[in-house]
């Protein structure tokens, strides 16, 4: 999927977050990759260093009508373990996530300098 495609098919959260990142200096694309495949996993938002043991950074955002239910929080868990063994830190965002938060989350992983 190109960039243009992947930006008709953002959720809102989703564009949330692409302000977010833009305005903490990320590039998609160079900085981070959207909808970046990973096995049989699309990640919502990719970073990818060389750090062990981890390889990169899997930011989702969870949006309360695809990750509410139990089922749904099971299966987001697996999701998560399937990454992680794989090399992702995987970090998810709500409905309600700040810019603040995603600055802590790029912080604790050297992604981004503190103010």
């Amino acid at each position: 999927m190109t960039a243009e495609k992947v930006g008709q098919h953002r959720t809102c959260l989703e564009k949330q977050m692409i302000e977010f990142l833009t305005d903490l200096g990320f590039k998609s694309g160079s900085d981070f990759y959207e909808q970046l495949p990973v096995g049989n996993y699309v990640l919502d938002f990719a970073f990818i260093f060389s750090r062990n043991p981890t390889r990169g950074l899997d930011i989702e955002t969870d949006g309360a009508p695809w990750h509410s239910t139990g089922r749904q929080r099971s299966r987001d868990g697996f999701r998560t373990h399937k990454l992680k063994l794989r090399g992702f830190a995987v970090e998810r965002f709500g409905e309600n996530f700040t810019k603040e938060e995603v600055k802590s989350v790029l912080l604790k992983y050297g992604l981004c300098k503190p103010a």
